[in-house]
């Protein structure tokens, strides 16, 4: 399975490219509130990829927690595992995505 994912929100690169914590944190809720604006006539999903080698480390830690309680503090968030996603596509859209590649196909 392959969620969306986009390389803006992954700490290591950024750190490499000598962006700062609160660099990332700053990029993180301005895609979120671009996300979250759009997200109110149709879902949108965004991927977080941060590593504890990197936003884990004791300096950088607390802009990682901004940044998740910034988003979780707004309704209608669902915080999910990949897993989580695609058990909620299968059981809510998969068979209509069968039968219309059925039909397309046929």
């Amino acid at each position: 399975m392959c969620i969306p994912y986009t390389s803006e929100l992954n700490d290591a690169p950024l750190m490499r490219h000598h962006y700062e914590a609160d660099d990332y944190a700053k990029i993180c809720k301005a895609q979120f509130d671009r996300l979250y604006r759009e997200g109110a006539s149709n879902g949108r999903l965004m991927c977080i990829a941060f590593h504890p080698y990197v936003m884990g480390r004791p300096h950088r830690v607390k802009y990682l927690a901004e940044v998740l309680d910034y988003v979780l503090s707004h309704d209608g968030v669902w915080q999910a595992t990949t897993d989580e996603i695609a058990d909620y596509y299968l059981a809510n859209y998969y068979d209509a995505a069968v039968a219309h590649a059925a039909r397309v196909n046929a």
